[in-house]
């Protein structure tokens, strides 16, 4: 069954903020206010992790997700032809608390450029990964990520209480490229000695 709220049909301020309970095994679907672009900072109340998508209303296609750990929050933007799918793998109902603040695309400083890919793990178990200054997402099993970071930019994973680094995002990844997140984490810990 997907719960559907529509949210902040009206903007009247700068932010629109709500605490959304997840039903064990359902979606909710959260639309933002008539913004053209929206940032949602997503706090996971939970002891339990929520998966939090970005899905073209139109195509119903993913166009970014991760999921949100224990106790953490994350922003993801999201478009007006967009919503905010949130959902709740568990056997217990999870609290989401989720603002939706009026934003503009950063512009991109000059001499930065930036690549979006695809972060994939096509296994059955989740992999946190950090991101510093962007976000640290826990792909979940069988999952997508889509994420647009700048050359140069670290992505790190955790083994026996440390970091690690896992990829420096370079001229060698191609726009719109998959990155099998666990066969590169298994590639490195074998290199790692871990």
């Amino acid at each position: 069954m997907k719960l559907t709220f529509l949210l902040c049909i009206l903007a009247l301020f700068t932010a629109c903020s709500t605490t959304v309970t997840i039903p064990a095994g359902e979606t909710v679907t959260l639309t933002p206010p008539a913004y053209a672009l929206s940032s949602a900072e997503v706090k996971n109340k939970s002891v339990r992790q929520v998966e939090v998508g970005v899905v073209d209303k139109k195509s119903g296609k993913t166009l970014r997700g991760f999921g949100l750990g224990t106790k953490a929050k994350a922003a993801v933007e999201v478009e007006n032809s967009s919503e905010l799918v949130l959902t709740n793998t568990q056997k217990n109902d999870i609290k989401v608390n989720v603002d939706f603040t009026e934003t503009e695309r950063e512009a991109i400083p000059a001499g930065v450029t930036m690549i979006s890919f695809k972060l994939i793990n096509p296994s059955a178990e989740s992999i946190p990964l950090l991101i510093p200054d962007v976000m640290n997402p826990n792909l979940s099993p069988n999952s997508e990520s889509g994420v647009d970071l700048k050359i140069g930019q670290e992505i790190f994973f955790r083994a026996k209480g440390k970091k690690y680094l896992l990829l420096t995002v370079n001229e060698d990844i191609q726009p719109g490229e998959k990155i099998d997140v666990r066969a590169l984490l298994t590639k490195r810990k074998a290199e790692l000695g871990l």
